[in-house]
């Protein structure tokens, strides 16, 4: 075993048991005092956004190379000029930018061997790569910490089931294994097959909270159906936390229905500029909040949608200022969203050439009764494929029909539907399942 390998393993095996604050950045510790502070005086929050975006940009203007150069603000302005006016003197900044010269993103006073560069697909399929420090991994894990404290959540001292990407393992390897504090679960093992070895490694366990994608917290919920808490080692469950996918209100319901305890969603990603949360209430669509010390959250109009437009107000490793994320939801003045209708390549393209969000094509909440998975899928604009996998048997011909007329009846003015019957819709590559696959370019 390579020596990183058995260090990492041993600082995960030990790690709840040392002081939070030997574990993390000082930095990790203000945030969760600010936001405290905040919480109980919320009107001191304008004045603090307003230094710290300050302090930001001036760093840029100064040492970060791409802003140096393009960018010429007077240091009066700089230093008087309502930091708000600033940040409108930078244009909104575009992934392809930020990857054609990725270097001079950087702030010249942070270069230092024990940076880590970290790479993405993303879930558009258009790379980016970023330099982060450990200082900004403890800040991001802090906003986590506070928001998902209510479901029971700690990266180091709570017991967490975790069902993602990192957790992956191939066919013939157990489907569970502990990581320290976590019990990872292979979100390609998620199935009838696994039950017995997943209960059994479950009551061992014993998790406090279930930190997954939304499409396989449901999929578990969906097998460990009808079992008692007591019975499958979920009686300590306090809450369960979901990010990186899109969280459809029928996974919320029957995650929530099987394990009756709270569900805390996420919205982030990977450039790190713009973080949300949404406590699920059923029956009731997410409502995201956008944490105001996070980051600044702006709205910009992209052919006719709300794009979402970020900038960190603590990346000053490699700030990206007024990032355009090609994610789309519109936010008012409280920073509330009240529906994110998705990504770029998850709009569909109707037969009149108008973008639609994918996310809005749902199926009935009575189609679970006899459907287990759906996804939406578009090859050509104005045509969309409806694939769902049966919960036992194949459909009827009365199923299939009520199906296919509901979704007719809903869209027929704008798409050529088409409902097909498939056996899996299996996880990507990243362990995730996506609910809306186009092929058409946007």
């Amino acid at each position: 075993m390579a020596w990183p390998d058995s260090f990492e393993k041993a600082y995960l095996r030990w790690r709840r048991f040392v002081p939070s604050r030997l574990l993390y950045h000082p930095q990790h510790f203000e945030i969760l005092a600010l936001e405290r502070r905040f919480a109980a005086q919320p009107q001191e929050r304008a004045a603090w956004v307003d230094a710290k975006l300050r302090t930001l940009l001036t760093g840029a203007l100064r040492h970060v190379p791409h802003y140096r150069d393009t960018i010429k603000v007077p240091d009066a302005e700089l230093a008087q000029a309502p930091a708000m006016e600033l940040l409108q003197r930078f244009p909104v900044l575009e992934k392809a930018e930020v990857m054609a010269a990725q270097n001079r993103f950087l702030d010249e006073r942070f270069k230092s061997p024990l940076m880590h560069y970290a790479t993405s697909g993303g879930s558009s399929g258009e790379g980016i790569g970023l330099w982060r420090n450990k200082r900004l991994a403890d800040i991001e894990r802090a906003f986590f910490t506070f928001h998902w404290a209510p479901a029971g959540f700690s990266f180091d001292k709570a017991r967490l089931l975790r069902i993602g990407a990192d957790a992956r393992a191939q066919a013939h390897e157990p489907p569970c294994r502990v990581v320290g504090n976590r019990l990872m679960l292979s979100p390609y093992h998620v199935n009838e097959q696994h039950r017995g070895a997943i209960v059994a490694a479950l009551r061992e366990f014993r998790p406090q909270c279930i930190h997954a994608y939304p499409s396989l917290a449901a999929a578990l919920a969906e097998l460990l159906q009808g079992m008692r808490p007591e019975d499958c080692g979920l009686d300590a469950l306090r809450g369960v936390v979901l990010a990186s996918e899109p969280a459809t209100a029928a996974q919320l319901a029957t995650t929530h229905a099987a394990f009756g305890v709270p569900i805390i969603v996420n919205y982030g990603l990977t450039e790190r500029t713009n973080i949300a949360f949404a406590r699920y209430e059923p029956g009731r669509p997410l409502r995201y909040r956008f944490d105001a010390l996070y980051g600044v959250n702006e709205n910009r109009d992209w052919q006719g949608l709300p794009e979402i437009v970020g900038t960190s107000l603590w990346n000053d490793v490699m700030p990206l200022i007024r990032y355009a994320t090609r994610d789309f939801g519109r936010i008012d003045e409280q920073g509330v969203c009240e529906r994110l209708e998705g990504r770029a390549q998850e709009f569909l393209v109707d037969r009149n050439g108008a973008r639609m969000p994918g996310l809005s094509i749902v199926i009935d909440e009575v189609t679970w009764d006899f459907v287990r998975l759906y996804q939406v899928q578009q090859e050509r604009p104005g045509a969309i494929r409806i694939a769902v996998v049966p919960r036992e048997a194949p459909l009827s011909e009365v199923q299939r029909a009520f199906v296919l007329d509901a979704q007719l009846k809903r869209w027929g003015s704008f798409f050529d539907v088409e409902l097909v019957e498939v056996d899996d819709i299996p996880p990507a590559a990243n362990g995730k399942r996506k609910l809306v696959v186009s092929l058409v370019q946007a």
